[in-house]
């Protein structure tokens, strides 16, 4: 199956200043998914939004969230759903999540708040085989091997 993006844009962004109570380690966790909206009636057209949050410590509300919307074409009538395994969906969430953090980083900058370190080389996706606890399709920053 061939996809192809036709176009890619800031579906919306959040940020607050992060809530560290006194004493607490500011570990920063990341996560992910990658949503569908329904194809158009001829299944050749496509919607897909990536979500993407920061979260400081063991914390389940990020402190910082955004999506990015990628409208995208199939050889073939397709339900995205179906092929959530397919390369190009991985890249969707790896290009989103940094294109999001791109944006959030923009806004930390002015808030005269330290800017997040981001290499999407050292982003893994998590899925079915993820361990309990952990949201499939979750992006977590991961240290570099090798």
């Amino acid at each position: 199956m061939q996809f192809d993006l036709s176009r890619d844009i800031l579906d919306g962004i959040v940020m607050q200043h992060p809530q560290v109570k006194n004493g607490q380690e500011a570990q920063i966790r990341a996560g992910g998914q990658l949503q569908f909206l329904p194809s158009s009636a001829d299944g050749l057209m496509h919607t897909a939004i990536v979500s993407f949050g920061l979260f400081v410590g063991e914390g389940d509300q990020p402190f910082a969230r955004g999506g990015w919307r990628f409208m995208f074409t199939s050889a073939e009538k397709a339900t995205p759903a179906e092929h959530q395994n397919h390369p190009f969906m991985g890249q969707l969430l790896v290009v989103g999540s940094g294109k999001i953090m791109v944006q959030i980083n923009n806004l930390m900058m002015h808030a005269g708040l330290p800017m997040i370190p981001f290499d999407p080389t050292q982003m893994g996706i998590r899925n079915a085989n993820t361990p309990p606890g952990v949201p499939a399709g979750a992006v977590p920053v991961q240290p570099k091997q090798g």
